[in-house]
């Protein structure tokens, strides 16, 4: 296959588009892509972005390179574009990555995300996109409470969504210090949807211990797909690693009934496959480095993504 072939093959595995380090890789030089730009073959688009002509359009051609290169998902304005959510900015390019990968690309916008799963997620026009629940949450971290209740509210009246939805999603992913979490409460509040406590004062203390060592942010009251006919939550979660964290509150494991009731959850776990680590008031406080270990460890014998 010539060169034109190539880069041909590789920006439609793109989505349409090829940057100027791939062109080179596969052989283009720097004056070859000015020369093909010229003459049409090509459209640039920023310094370093070449588009076929005919793409669905630069903006999705790009996003759609992105999407590829980096293991992303579309995200925030970009995802609300999409779905054709009100209020917001248009044509701005923004993904979402899993923490640890890389997150650059010309000319986008790149957050890292740990708790995205698979059921926050849609395919738009060939595209991963986050859900309209999921884009109101990530939103949350960027809008002001005004702007935030009218993209709510207009998200739910155009039907992309509900109250109840982003509720249950809200609860799922809140936790302190989260940012907008504060705020997305008060819109669902207002409108009388009012989340779950996301947390106890010693899933709070856990938390914060990691946070503070540099673990990376779990997913806080994780819903377990094998505790599903329950509705059951667990404390903490590394979905990609399968890894739980549990909390065992004194008081509460005085009684016996709950004392059995964590067992038969461990072992519903164990049997989907998840590891789970339990640790006592006594070890948070009194014994941090030993938690933070034992997380470290599980996390790293996790392999791809876990290594801390």
């Amino acid at each position: 296959m010539d060169l034109s072939g190539r880069i041909i093959e590789r920006a439609i595995a793109n989505g349409g588009s090829v940057t100027s380090a791939e062109a080179q890789a596969l052989g283009a030089s720097r004056e070859w892509l000015a020369r093909r730009a010229n003459d049409g073959w090509l459209e640039r688009m920023g310094h370093s972005i070449y588009v076929l002509p005919g793409a669905d359009s630069l903006w999705t051609a790009t996003l759609a390179a992105a999407c590829h290169r980096l293991g992303a998902v579309v995200s925030h304005e970009s995802a609300a574009e999409i779905h054709r959510m009100p209020g917001l900015r248009r044509g701005l390019l923004v993904v979402s990555v899993p923490i640890r990968r890389s997150n650059r690309y010309p000319g986008l916008v790149v957050h890292q995300k740990t708790d995205l799963s698979v059921e926050q997620l849609i395919t738009e026009r060939g595209l991963p996109v986050t859900t309209p629940a999921r884009t109101i949450i990530d939103m949350a971290q960027v809008l002001g409470p005004k702007r935030l209740a009218k993209l709510v509210d207009g998200t739910v009246a155009q039907g992309l969504t509900s109250y109840e939805v982003l509720l249950t999603l809200f609860d799922h992913l809140a936790r302190r210090g989260k940012p907008g979490t504060k705020s997305l409460r008060a819109v669902l509040k207002d409108r009388g949807a009012v989340p779950a406590s996301p947390t106890t004062v010693l899933e709070e203390r856990m938390f914060e211990l990691m946070e503070r060592s540099g673990l990376p942010t779990p997913t806080v009251q994780f819903s377990a797909p094998w505790l599903a006919a329950t509705n059951g939550r667990v404390d903490f979660a590394y979905p990609e690693q399968r890894l739980v964290i549990e909390g065992d509150s004194r008081r509460w494991h005085q009684l016996a009934d709950a004392f059995l009731t964590d067992r038969e959850r461990d072992n519903l776990a164990q049997l989907a496959g998840w590891r789970v680590l339990r640790f006592t008031w006594w070890d948070i406080e009194e014994r941090p480095k030993y938690v933070v270990s034992l997380i470290r460890q599980a996390l790293s014998s996790a392999g791809n993504g876990g290594e801390v």
